[in-house]
């Protein structure tokens, strides 16, 4: 019975995430080479950057925006993933031509993304009325303050 672990064997609470966030948020803590790779390839506002499929964690935009404090969005294709560099207020899609049409064409999907400012997620109308006009289902959203994620739908 041999099975591959993927992730490290670690039991923890919800509120050691929480600290941890709080300290990268605080500069008290940096990081981890993966993320920081992910933050290099996707810098500024409205920056987006394709990975292999699955390489994006909905944790890794819990760390990105406890980092800047900014939104990140996870977009989902069949074979690749686009990490999204939002603002502090919202991931904007509308001025991106390539992301609106990949969207709307469902070239990919909003996979899930992150507020900075809540420490219970909860979705927004907009966030609500996006994934009801893509013809989504369910997406994720993240707290960049405390890690906690929650699925949502488009039903308001």
């Amino acid at each position: 019975m041999d099975k591959i672990v993927e992730s490290p064997l670690v039991l923890s609470s919800t509120h050691s995430m929480q600290i941890s966030l709080n300290m990268v948020k605080n500069g008290k803590a940096g990081l981890n080479a993966h993320r920081q790779m992910l933050l290099d390839k996707t810098p500024t506002e409205n920056k987006w950057a394709v990975f292999k499929k699955d390489i994006l964690t909905m944790m890794d935009l819990a760390y990105l925006t406890a980092k800047t404090g900014d939104e990140f969005a996870i977009l989902s294709g069949k074979k690749e993933d686009i990490l999204f560099h939002g603002s502090k207020l919202n991931c904007d899609f509308e001025n991106d031509s390539i992301i609106k049409e990949m969207l709307i064409s469902h070239r990919c999907e909003i996979y899930g993304h992150s507020h900075p400012g809540e420490t219970i997620p909860v979705p927004s109308l907009d966030d609500k009325r996006v994934l009801r006009e893509l013809g989504q289902q369910k997406s994720r959203l993240i707290s960049g303050m405390t890690g906690m994620c929650i699925e949502y739908d488009g039903v308001i």
